[in-house]
């Protein structure tokens, strides 16, 4: 059985620093709080015996529906109305290294 684990207010911080997010002392602890519960809700999914179930793709069948990918040629005046920025027949953008 997996080990039980807490959301600290370390955690919070961490995550609401990946958000971008302030949060106030307040909403810290409530946030913990919430995912704290969320995730003990989630482990009763591991008391769940499956050991002799059949593995499931997908629970209803699936079939491609999307057409064929052909390519096709635009013409370039009418491509290049869209790009904020651009020099002769190229977009422009930024640089990425």
């Amino acid at each position: 059985m997996p080990q039980k684990r807490n959301i600290t207010a370390k955690d919070i911080r961490h995550l609401a620093w990946l958000a971008k997010l302030e949060l106030s002392k307040r909403e810290e602890e409530t946030f913990r709080s919430q995912l704290s519960k969320i995730l003990e809700y989630f482990s009763k999914i591991d008391e769940a015996n499956v050991e002799d179930l059949p593995p499931t793709f997908h629970v209803a069948k699936q079939y491609n529906v999307l057409r064929e990918d052909e390519p096709r040629q635009f013409p370039s005046d009418l491509v290049l109305q869209n790009p904020p920025k651009k020099k002769d027949r190229f977009v422009k953008a930024a640089r990425i290294v």
